[in-house]
Formats: C-alpha cells, structure tokens, sequence
C-alpha cells in the first residue's frame, strides 16, 4: 500500500529542478525551539508527532502514517510537520493533545523542488538549498519564503534509495 502524499502537477523541468503546482493540504506541526541542528529537531518532533497520530489527540484517533516529514527553519529552531491524510482533512481534524503541535492549511501553491538520495542534515540541507535558489535564480523564477526539507522514507532505508527533497514556493 502507497503512503498518501500531498497531491502536485509537475508543470516544468529546468536546470536540475521541477516545477509543481500544489493543491491544498494540512500539516500537523511541531515547534522545535531553540534547536539549531536539523537531524536533533526531526527527532525530537517526530516522536511528538507521532503519539498524535497514535492517538493523544481530542478524539483518541488513530490517523494513518504519511510522507513527506517536512522541516522549515524558523527564527528560534524548526517546525517539523507530518502531512494530515485526505480523509481526516476532510472532516474535523483532532486537536493535538501535545501544546507544542499544531495544526496548519498550506495553501495550494507553486513550488521548486530538487530531488536528491542519500542522507539528511543540516550540512546537506544547506548545500542543497543554495543549488535550489540558484536553479530557480537561473531559470527567473521568484521565490517567495523559506527552503524548506521534505524526507519520504524512513531511516532504515538503504541511503542510496531514499528520497530527499528541498522545496521552496514561487510566485504564481
């Protein structure tokens, strides 16, 4: 069984990067505060982002695992977030029992995103942001926001066929 991930058109391929167009979808989103290291706050967050989904949340709802885990860095630290399945952002989505998740609609939007494999951290985010900005800058698209990391496999798959990207909104 596919694990549900946030629905996109590829509109274009330039200078190493797609192009995509988003629909809407929710994230259930931890603060990470004072945390500079990328791979400390995943894993921080994601055991907290975890238990919501197992369950410590208003309805005691169990809510399906999806992909990508997505990090954006904020002023003071991460904000780690797990994509809210189709079905439950359909209904009323449970509140977090946790005070550190919350729950946010990323509006439908046009993205670049470049793919790479292998490991993730704060070395490699870095690295492939700027070859992100740089593509976009050499292919004149606006960026508007931050870089942020999307990682779709879990850590026991091999590095070589994990799939890893960067992403960062444009202007429409």
């Amino acid at each position: 069984m596919a694990i549900e991930q946030p629905t996109y058109k590829v509109l274009s391929t330039q200078n190493g990067i797609e192009v995509r167009d988003y629909d809407e979808y929710w994230v259930a989103e931890c603060h990470v505060a004072n945390v500079a290291d990328l791979s400390q706050a995943s894993s921080w967050a994601f055991g907290r982002l975890f238990n919501y989904i197992s369950g410590d949340n208003s309805a005691s709802q169990k809510i399906a695992m999806t992909s990508p885990v997505q990090q954006i860095p904020s002023d003071a630290g991460w904000l780690v977030s797990f994509v809210v399945p189709k079905d439950v952002s359909l209904g009323e989505i449970p509140a977090p029992a946790n005070s550190t998740i919350s729950i946010r609609k990323v509006e439908a939007g046009r993205y670049a995103a470049l793919q790479y494999s292998g490991l993730w951290n704060d070395k490699k985010f870095a690295a492939k942001s700027e070859e992100l900005l740089k593509a976009c800058e050499r292919s004149g698209l606006a960026v508007v926001g931050p870089v942020s990391s999307a990682v779709y496999n879990p850590p026991f798959m091999p590095p070589f066929l994990r799939r890893n990207e960067v992403l960062v909104r444009l202007e429409k």
